[in-house]
């Protein structure tokens, strides 16, 4: 758990205090969980920063690291164009000064590239995720929306028809229909890379030509 959470008391916040505190102890709890599970706890599946707090001190903005193996571009050739697959994706989420309000719904943007029909891939809103938010209501937690986006990342979830509530990106939408699903690319399994294992360092050689060192015993 992040030790700044014991600064607050949640009977002592009110509004929107409130309900950003709870947000915040939620996906803190969330990703506690996921390092307590990684083989490497340095490297979770999942994980925040905090990029910007309000006058209070609770976070209005977060920064979400995902590590998992997601289809990020495609191959610059004649179609059908293989998807080119990263591993560590990072999203920004801001919490507007309206937020929690029908007016006033989180803002997810990744700021790495990612290629998913639900989120766009290029142009003035690059990064823009959408979410369907005003469907879930303002109800809808942090937490739940992060791992929505996460079954997005790993193709567990997408629309790509061109239908309501229709693609964020039409040309992502279209390799998803014409080229990634006759293919079989959009279910992948999350297979990541192996990490470097540390190799020992060789202990230190004998100059050629030159003698061991004598050990000196001393005698008092």
């Amino acid at each position: 758990m992040n030790p700044a959470l014991n600064n607050f008391n949640l009977k002592e916040l009110k509004g929107r205090d409130a309900r950003l505190f709870q947000e915040w102890k939620e996906l803190d709890a969330l990703c506690s969980k996921r390092r307590a599970e990684a083989a490497n706890p340095l490297k979770p599946s999942l994980s925040y920063i905090i990029r910007r707090k309000n006058a209070t001190g609770l976070p209005t903005e977060f920064e979400i690291w995902y590590r998992c193996k997601c289809i990020v571009g495609v191959e610059d050739t004649e179609p059908p164009r293989k998807p080119i697959f990263g591993y560590l994706h990072k999203m920004s989420i801001v919490l507007p000064n309206n937020y929690p309000s029908a007016d006033g719904n989180p803002v997810f943007t990744f700021i790495s590239d990612v290629w998913h029909p639900n989120i766009r891939y290029s142009g003035s809103f690059k990064g823009h995720v959408c979410l369907t938010i005003k469907e879930m209501g303002v109800m809808a937690s942090i937490k739940d929306l992060v791992l929505r986006v996460e079954r997005y990342l790993k193709y567990q979830m997408y629309h790509a028809q061109n239908t309501y509530p229709y693609p964020e990106d039409q040309a992502v939408a279209e390799w998803v229909r014409e080229e990634g699903e006759p293919n079989g690319w959009v279910k992948f399994p999350q297979d990541m890379p192996e990490e470097p294992k540390p190799q020992p360092k060789p202990a230190p050689e004998t100059p050629e030509g030159a003698e061991p060192k004598k050990k000196i015993s001393l005698s008092i």
